[in-house]
């Protein structure tokens, strides 16, 4: 009897062990087939979630696109009208600088015929008088080159008749050189030291006065003479200082 139960003690030990084997495999298989199931699903999902991430990405890039397509529109634009402004804003200022000369010139021409009109009623007073000769006036502006003055002297004969005058002008510088006084001839006198008249009403007399170096100017003489039967001579003598600064009142 001892016999036969240790038999079939040893027989339930062997079934047992070979159910448990069995599902030890039984779960083995599961537990491979769900790894594997996993692995897919996993997989799976990660190429859903690609797709997804490359169209999402795939739409952010149009949108950029779109974006920066715009922008390069609207900078187009802007660049456009700031060029247009600029163009605009030249035009109105080169119509305004030409509007403005205009008005200079204009406005230097009425002051120009407002003083020929002076003159000319001077030279009809001067006829009501009968004055005759006269040195009516004399200017300087210096020049661009040092020492140098452009002069204009304006001759009238209020005494006229039916033919035109005939005479010269002289003008002498009276000044000191080297602590001596000295008069020197404008023009020099190696060229032509008188200059020609020949006028009914009046005459105007223009050239350049060149101070040499080391002359301090003094005085200026300005001298008319006519020929003919009705021979005058006149002349003038003006203060330097005075003439080179209009703004100090009277003349010698």
């Amino acid at each position: 009897m001892l016999n036969d139960a240790r038999t079939h003690l040893e027989i339930r030990e062997t079934t047992d062990s070979v159910w448990k084997s069995r599902l030890m495999s039984v779960l083995a298989i599961i537990l491979f087939i769900t790894t594997i199931a996993a692995y897919f699903f996993g997989k799976y999902r990660a190429e859903i979630e690609w797709q997804s991430a490359v169209e999402a990405l795939s739409l952010i890039e149009d949108d950029f696109a779109a974006t920066v397509k715009e922008n390069r529109v609207l900078q187009e634009s802007l660049e456009f009208e700031k060029a247009k402004s600029v163009r605009d804003a030249q035009i109105k200022r080169q119509a305004y600088d030409e509007i403005a000369q205009t008005l200079a010139s204009t406005s230097n021409e009425v002051a120009n015929l407002k003083e020929n009109i002076r003159f000319y009623e001077s030279i009809i007073e001067g006829d009501d008088n009968k004055q005759g000769l006269l040195i009516k006036s004399i200017s300087l502006h210096a020049e661009s080159a040092d020492n140098q003055y452009r002069y204009k002297v304006i001759i009238v004969n209020s005494d006229y008749g039916k033919n035109k005058s005939k005479g010269t002008l002289t003008i002498e510088l009276e000044g000191l050189q080297d602590a001596e006084l000295k008069i020197i001839k404008i023009p020099p006198a190696d060229n032509d030291d008188m200059t020609a008249l020949l006028f009914k009403y009046f005459q105007r007399v223009d050239g350049i006065l060149a101070i040499p170096d080391g002359f301090i100017p003094q005085r200026l003489r300005v001298t008319a003479r006519l020929s003919g039967k009705k021979g005058v001579k006149i002349e003038k003598w003006y203060n330097w200082n005075m003439l080179v600064n209009p703004d100090l009142s009277g003349n010698d």
